[in-house]
């Protein structure tokens, strides 16, 4: 006998005002524009035995913090258990700070009213439970996703080194162009919800406006294809991978970027749609903590960061400061980096605590980890994972920076330099890997027995 699911889904709209800093460079830019709006998206799915919820917020990252109140609050209202929620940030950076990292901090009052806002539509999809089916596919687009590290002629590796630039060998690592789709239907096969997991950075359009990036380009797509309904987009590992060709001497940025993925990847999806399979919605979840050691400054670097922030230099003037400055050496990103190294000095703590959650439905599992993981580590995940669907999602439930691979940190670049979104310990690979893997394990265990 079919296992009997219910499911539900609702989306708020989590737009900051004008004036609040936006998330994700070197420098503070204040939004001065809308270009679209964002917003929390949130299922929950209900079995016999489990309930649980995923909510994809158009949000840079969301710290820990935050997601412990949401939880409190979302389970408060609901019910649900709060390790049974998971939330997730697509990491667009063109949406608002929410935690001090690099540049800018986040407005207390926005805060406040963000975390509300996030538990009403956790609780609200709740309130919309009725009997539904989910299909899941996977298609793959490898147009859109190139690994930013480069391997360069002097051997040394590089983040972002330019188009067309004479020094490149070759990418220092592999991409993952698999698209994995998850459509939620109710009983009349009438769409209630799209889940989307795709490797890539959330990171085309640059500015001083407001907006949810390519996937909410594809939210408008698919809800003219589809319906108005919530499309949830949850990053794959894409912490070495972005939209950039350096084969290609055209600019790749704005606005018409973000349309141009977003137009293709709606067109792969819902090319999928006609091809997704029924999967039997046994639900199960799981949580793991993983105690990983920080990297500290030495007090040379301390010393260095001093003598920096001392000096009267101002470096090019810039009104945006991306990774890119960062390749060709500018002044400002290094007093960025000084600050960044004095504030890791305050830190008053030697490890980050990680946690893993896992989800299965059926055949399908996400595994969501709580920060930027690179994607051999994502792919390393997948190749072992006994479910036919297996969903790395990256920055679920906190961010804890970037999670290279060890041998990334002797090759160097920008994803290892030390800073508060790169602090953990090298190590991480391999504990996110066998934990992540016992993770996924134990949830098809409970499946057999």
């Amino acid at each position: 006998m079919r296992n009997k699911l219910l499911a539900g889904a609702y989306e708020v709209d989590i737009t900051p005002p004008l004036g609040v800093n936006l998330a994700g460079y070197f420098n503070v830019r204040k939004a001065d524009g809308i270009l679209d709006n964002l917003y929390a998206k949130a299922v929950v799915l209900k079995d016999e035995v489990t309930e649980l919820a995923v909510v994809s917020c158009d949000l840079c990252v969301i710290p820990k913090e935050m997601v412990t109140k949401i939880r409190s609050l979302a389970s408060q209202w609901s019910g649900i258990k709060e390790e049974n929620i998971m939330i997730v940030a697509t990491h667009t950076h063109t949406g608002p700070v929410t935690t001090g990292l690099l540049a800018g901090e986040a407005d207390p009052l926005y805060i406040d009213f963000l975390i509300r806002k996030v538990a009403t539509a956790i609780a609200m999809a709740q309130k919309n439970l009725g009997e539904a089916r989910i299909k899941v596919g996977r298609v793959t687009e490898d147009t859109l996703v190139f690994n930013r590290r480069y391997v360069m002629k002097n051997g040394s590796v590089v983040t972002n080194p330019g188009k067309l630039n004479p020094d490149i060998v070759r990418p220092a690592g592999p991409v993952d162009p698999e698209i994995i789709v998850a459509l939620i239907e109710d009983k009349v096969e009438t769409p209630l919800a799209v889940l989307i997991n795709y490797a890539n950075h959330v990171d085309t359009i640059g500015g001083t406006a407001i907006s949810a990036d390519y996937p909410g380009v594809i939210s408008k797509i698919l809800h003219k294809s589809i319906g108005d309904i919530p499309v949830l987009f949850l990053p794959g590992a894409q912490g070495d991978i972005n939209h950039i060709d350096v084969a290609n001497p055209e600019p790749q940025g704005g606005y018409g970027e973000a349309e141009r993925i977003g137009k293709i990847l709606s067109e792969k999806i819902l090319e999928s749609l006609n091809d997704l399979s029924l999967i039997e919605p046994h639900l199960k979840t799981g949580n793991s903590t993983l105690k990983i050691p920080l990297r500290k400054p030495t007090e040379e670097d301390i010393h260095k960061a001093k003598l920096l922030l001392s000096s009267e230099e101002t470096g090019f003037s810039s009104n945006e400061l991306t990774a890119f400055d960062l390749a060709q050496g500018s002044l400002e990103v290094e007093k960025v980096y000084a600050r960044e190294i004095m504030a890791l000095a305050q830190l008053d703590r030697d490890f980050e605590e990680l946690e893993l959650q896992a989800i299965s439905v059926g055949e399908l599992v996400f595994l969501g980890v709580p920060g930027e993981l690179f994607v051999e580590i994502g792919l390393a995940i997948k190749k072992e994972s006994p479910f036919n669907y297996t969903a790395v999602v990256s920055l679920a439930n906190g961010g804890s920076g970037y999670i290279p691979t060890e041998k990334a940190f002797s090759e160097g670049g920008y994803e290892v330099r030390l800073a508060r979104s790169s602090k953990l310990d090298k190590l991480a690979e391999k504990e996110i890997i066998r934990e992540g893997k016992n993770l996924i394990e134990s949830l098809r265990l409970q499946d057999r027995r």
